[in-house]
């Protein structure tokens, strides 16, 4: 009786404990990394508004950067009014700096580490007694400059996390010379594990006392751990902010962004019409052109998504908007066709509880449902005063937005079997009809012939 009093009283415990870690998190953010992991996807850092009741929030301290991680589980239903996250901050999982708008993928022998690329890296711990000092916070000047220090922390560019032991670990014996930090990087990797970084920018947020965009390419081998710059001729213009997707072919594609003429320049919009390709088995650069089929806007901040059919890119929101903040990009949901030449955009139709415009959110594709989770919510020629906190779902299969998640199944699925149902019931239906009209009608023409040869009867 005391055994079964002591495990009812751990089971508590574990149900009190996983509920005050979901409750007590509040996800709603923008520039963090997600990564589907098996039956999972985790979310990592990223920039919260600070709020306007705080006595911290200034001109100059606008946000406040995460070194959150967090999880939610794809192996069960759920719905995204309340999705069931599982808050990981309070192990060793937790980020060892505030983060935000680097790049995350899934490498290593076998596919089971996460290697975070980049970004900005602020010390927290020095950000809070820099907040806690009013000799420091009434001084704007000296505030300004005590905070750019905070994003010294580190000259790595590279980070390994273990999900499965929730740690961080640092990368041994690293082989070649890694890029110098930067943040908006273009970064994707490829089955043999190879990582794939090109562009980004290092400014004040990263340690540089300029504005640089790179047109660099490095490659990362996870496996060898050993850095390789790659010199190809027509490479693109320095730019940050390209969506990277990687076809099966081995090319990479390189969607939107920005571009800078020269260090210390302001950046510009590029064309989203014109596609840097960057082909991995050749180790060439080369150009597609889209067909200018509707008016597309330059954007930044975007996801570009590849499609299992591996023929459709679907890009969801971004910034169009520069030099004057966070504004809206049109059209917000874009369908870019690589199954004919040359590439043609489309304006996404969808149905259902679709996304506000947003921009830099992530995107993750999973069976059939893409994941948008978070980002600023976009407004026209004014600064953001929204994040998104709610994660949105595209079933792809029939191109609606859904509230619920159910593993391996399409609303299309259950619509199917609604039609065939119908279909089935009205032809047993007819089938039967038709059977006894046929019934009714035999036994009408049985009883008429049966009359037709009866004889006479003779009364007596």
């Amino acid at each position: 009786m005391w055994k079964h009093k002591v495990i009812y009283n751990k089971i508590f415990l574990i149900i009190i404990l996983n509920i005050s870690r979901i409750s007590g998190l509040v996800p709603d953010r923008a520039g963090h990394v997600a990564v589907i992991i098996d039956n999972q996807i985790v979310f990592m850092g990223g920039s919260r508004f600070i709020l306007p009741t705080n006595p911290i929030k200034s001109s100059i301290r606008v946000y406040n950067l995460s070194d959150e991680v967090f999880s939610l589980s794809l192996s069960s239903q759920f719905s995204t009014s309340g999705p069931p996250y599982v808050d990981l901050s309070d192990t060793s999982a937790r980020m060892k700096f505030g983060s935000e708008k680097g790049a995350a993928v899934l490498g290593g022998a076998s596919r089971e580490n996460l290697y975070l690329i980049g970004g900005v890296q602020q010390n927290l711990t020095r950000l809070n007694e820099i907040d806690s000092n009013f000799n420091i916070t009434s001084n704007q000047t000296l505030m300004i400059e005590e905070i750019s220090k905070t994003y010294n922390m580190t000259n790595q560019i590279v980070f390994l996390y273990q999900p499965y032991g929730k740690s961080w670990l640092n990368l041994l014996d690293q082989k070649g010379t890694p890029p110098t930090r930067r943040r908006s990087t273009s970064t994707v990797i490829n089955q043999k594990g190879i990582i794939y970084i090109f562009g980004g920018r290092s400014q004040v947020d990263t340690g540089s006392p300029i504005f640089i965009c790179s047109n660099e390419l490095y490659t990362f081998d996870t496996v060898l751990l050993s850095w390789n710059q790659i010199n190809a001729a027509n490479v693109p213009s320095p730019r940050s902010h390209a969506a990277p997707v990687m076809l099966p072919n081995g090319k990479i594609l390189y969607i939107g962004g920005v571009s800078q003429t020269q260090p210390g320049a302001d950046a510009d919009l590029i064309d989203m019409n014109e596609i840097p390709v960057f082909d991995t088995i050749s180790s060439t650069w080369s150009y597609k052109y889209t067909s200018r089929s509707i008016l597309v806007q330059p954007r930044l901040a975007h996801t570009a998504t590849l499609m299992s059919n591996n023929n459709e890119i679907i890009i969801i929101g971004g910034n169009s908007n520069y030099h004057l903040g966070l504004t809206t990009a049109s059209p917000i949901f874009l369908s870019l066709n690589i199954a004919k030449e040359p590439y043609e955009y489309s304006e996404l139709i969808t149905s259902g509880d679709k996304p506000p415009p947003i921009a830099v959110h992530t995107a993750n594709l999973y069976q059939n449902y893409l994941i948008i989770a978070f980002g600023n919510i976009t407004n026209n020629l004014t600064e953001p005063s929204e994040i998104n906190s709610r994660i949105y779902l595209l079933d792809i299969q029939c191109k609606t937005w859904v509230t619920n998640f159910t593993p391996g199944r399409s609303i299309c699925d259950s619509v199917s079997r609604i039609d065939i149902g119908v279909v089935v019931s009205f032809i047993l239906g007819g089938i039967i009809v038709a059977s006894v009209i046929v019934v009714v009608i035999l036994y009408r023409m049985e009883i008429i012939q049966c009359e037709r040869i009866e004889p006479p009867v003779h009364s007596i």
